[in-house]
């Protein structure tokens, strides 16, 4: 697939059994962001390997991921993408986030402003839309290929460990609550391998 011209961000998202018209409706939301989609097959029960093979995805710097059963913001993509141009020494931008029902209606807003200690305890802190940089990705990612849930929240650990990482106040996603959601299903395994990764900054 050519990449646009404006292209500054991979993104990818895992398809897998989620309802076509919540798919429909994501791909619809990122129209006009400055991003190259890439729509990758999930794979059932292995989350961190089908998110590597996401990430394996185009050449650009900076890489994110969408889920298809949420709604994003198209120009938070460019706002996030200029903080980390404007700060070289940060890996990671995110923004906050709105609470939607299992009919897109929102109920709420999350404001995530970062705290290290929120980060290491909770899967759901750094949880907007996030950016990162694709060479921080990389470097952490064989660590979470073979966890299912919460590789994403691993992950997220691993990459603030190399750097600075920025919130912007702004709500650039819309996550679905609905009771399908992956991050209902508890993994002690992997709560016990964050546990050991949380200790980022000594």
């Amino acid at each position: 697939m050519e990449t646009p011209t404006d292209a500054r961000i991979d993104v990818h998202l895992l398809t897998l059994n989620e309802p076509a018209e919540w798919r429909e409706a994501c791909i619809a939301s990122l129209d006009g962001a400055p991003i190259q989609l890439h729509v990758v097959p999930g794979i059932a029960g292995r989350i961190g390997e089908a998110r590597a093979a996401g990430y394996a995805q185009g050449a650009l710097p900076l890489v994110s991921f969408v889920d298809p059963d949420d709604l994003y913001e198209a120009s938070v993509f460019k706002q996030l993408a200029d903080a980390l141009d404007a700060c070289p020494q940060a890996v990671m931008a995110y923004s906050d986030e709105a609470l939607m029902d299992e009919a897109g209606r929102d109920i709420a807003v999350r404001r995530l402003a970062y705290s290290r200690w929120q980060h290491a305890n909770s899967a759901s802190h750094v949880h907007g839309l996030i950016v990162m940089r694709r060479s921080a990705v990389e470097a952490a990612l064989a660590e979470t290929t073979d966890i299912n849930n919460f590789a994403d929240w691993l992950l997220t650990l691993l990459v603030a460990k190399r750097g600075g990482v920025l919130h912007l106040p702004i709500v650039g996603r819309h996550w679905r609550q609905h009771p399908q959601q992956s991050h209902r299903t508890g993994d002690p395994e992997a709560i016990r391998r964050i546990r050991r990764a949380a200790p980022l900054w000594r």
